[in-house]
């Protein structure tokens, strides 16, 4: 139907010229957001770390080995 196609601009809150202060979305050097409901201590250790520890460890050992056998 041609009348659905028909362009008619409507009010948009993007046209109003209401400027929203970019510090509302930009954090620097602060804590992110948390749920009501997490109760972990703020400076709780990361899982990541230990992972990345127990994955970095036997590479480095195997490095240190070949290297001695070089």
């Amino acid at each position: 139907m041609p009348g659905c196609r028909k362009l008619e601009p409507a009010p948009s809150s993007a046209f109003r010229g209401d400027r929203v202060p970019l510090s509302r979305y930009v954090r620097v050097r602060s804590r992110p957001p948390r749920a009501a409901n997490d109760n972990r201590r703020l400076s709780a250790p990361s899982v990541w770390h230990w992972a990345m520890l127990v994955g970095l460890v036997p590479t480095l050992g195997l490095v240190a080995a070949l290297s001695i056998l070089l």
